[in-house]
């Protein structure tokens, strides 16, 4: 359990976001002026590595579009984190040809990455169970714990279950 206090989600997306952009030059920050559905572009062509594999696609080519999407590596009360998907910024990322770009994180306001795995949109569909009215207004969304995009070997060594 974390000793940290609670992150708002959108503080903490942004601070993995943040944090990719820093670490992987490759990638270049999206004004939600210009993308809504995107948090970050190609600049450099990313091939699959042991920091950033890829799922499904040989390459992600430069000026594809990238959701980042973090989850802690454990919530509160002992379970996996989840990624949380919006049903409209999916459609429109599947539109776009666009990928995800999941982060596992460590449970601090400054949300460390442990891991990084990209996915098209498109092989995100397989792993969306249903999309649920979230109330209040907002949009349709879905909840991925991380263990469906990643073998617990992935995070941190292995030294996370």
């Amino acid at each position: 359990m974390s000793s940290y206090g609670p992150v708002s989600s959108k503080r903490a997306g942004s601070n993995a976001e943040a944090s990719v952009v820093d670490v992987h030059p490759e990638f270049e920050h999206v004004p939600d002026t210009e993308v809504t559905h995107a948090d970050v572009r190609v600049v450099e062509l990313v091939e699959p590595s042991p920091e950033i594999p890829i799922v499904g696609m040989c390459l992600l080519e430069v000026g594809t579009l990238v959701e980042v999407k973090s989850a802690m590596v454990r919530l509160n009360d002992g379970r996996r984190g989840r990624f949380y998907l919006r049903e409209e910024q999916h459609r429109a990322l599947v539109d776009d040809g666009g990928v995800y770009l999941f982060a596992v994180c460590e449970p601090r306001p400054e949300r460390p990455i442990l891991a990084l795995k990209a996915v098209p949109a498109t092989a995100v569909e397989e792993l969306v169970e249903t999309w649920r009215d979230a109330g209040d207004g907002r949009p349709r969304c879905s909840q991925i714990a991380w263990g469906r995009v990643f073998y617990a070997d992935e995070i941190n060594g292995g030294s996370i279950a």
